[in-house]
């Protein structure tokens, strides 16, 4: 059994919530959620019979209305996922679940629409809960401007270059067409993606592969360039893998999230709405 030594001073940064909430995300979010119907269920009836909602009614306001009390729900879970620091992306889906699941039930959707969409969604993002890092499609301006600074970096030298989070395949199949010479292969963990990436890499004409995985059970010190599109979740954990594993003078390139408290060699701005590359070179 392994121990971890918390750095001194590491709880007293945890607020009480917190300390009190489960680790995992998606736990804390179902635990937001129950709580906010609870406390809203617990005192619905007794506001609904208050002389202060007879008062409302006067003036237009019905305090009985469902859509009254999924607005308040919408905001105690924003503010409780608030006040348990849980990244933005998670409030969001706090607001807008309960007003999906409600706005569902008003269109009345046969139940074969609800168990299709679950299965392309648990496809599509099967591990966020875990990795963090949910889905990102990247831009051609991004594939053109990785294709310039492999060029700048080695001209015609043949590389050995992974996309780790490779999705559906686009910036691996672009690269293995433009860079015949290189070796190009990308790894993706939710099935959907991979399965449309492999699907689309027999049909390119290149010797692009994507493997269904985990980006940690690669051995990067048998790669030149790895590239990396994922969450600001993570970017520490790729790095020390980078750091660890990389040999000296490969790069590694990182999309709109870089690496924290470390200074990248070049920023490239691929377009106006694209977002940044950060290259790092490691040393």
């Amino acid at each position: 059994m392994h121990s971890i030594k918390l750095p001194v001073g590491a709880l007293s940064s945890q607020s009480w919530m917190q300390r009190l909430l489960p680790k995992r995300l998606w736990c804390q979010a179902l635990l937001i959620q129950s709580v906010s119907m609870l406390l809203i269920t617990g005192l619905a009836p007794s506001v609904i019979n208050s002389v202060f909602a007879f008062e409302l009614r006067s003036l237009g306001i019905q305090l009985d209305s469902i859509w009254c009390w999924l607005l308040i729900h919408m905001c105690v879970v924003s503010g409780l996922a608030k006040l348990a620091r849980m990244p933005v992306w998670w409030r969001w889906i706090h607001v807008i679940f309960p007003l999906a699941v409600v706005f569902m039930q008003q269109v009345a959707l046969p139940a074969s629409v609800y168990f299709t969409g679950f299965i392309i969604t648990l496809t599509l993002y099967w591990s966020v809960h875990n990795t963090r890092v949910p889905f990102y499609p990247s831009f051609p301006a991004t594939w053109r401007a990785l294709q310039r600074i492999l060029e700048q970096h080695a001209g015609d030298k043949s590389l050995k270059v992974l996309d780790i989070g490779s999705g559906i395949g686009d910036i691996a199949m672009f690269l293995a067409k433009q860079r015949m010479h290189d070796q190009v292969s990308g790894i993706e963990i939710a099935p959907l993606p991979w399965v449309v990436s492999a699907v689309r890499a027999l049909f390119s004409g290149t010797s692009v592969t994507f493997t269904l995985g985990d980006y940690r059970s690669i051995n990067f010190a048998e790669l030149d360039v790895v590239f990396a599109y994922l969450s600001p979740a993570v970017m520490q954990d790729v790095w020390q893998k980078v750091q660890q594993e990389m040999r000296p003078g490969c790069l590694f390139v990182t999309s709109e999230f870089p690496v924290p408290d470390t200074v990248a060699e070049h920023i490239v701005f691929p377009s106006a709405h694209s977002p940044a590359l950060y290259v790092y070179l490691k040393q």
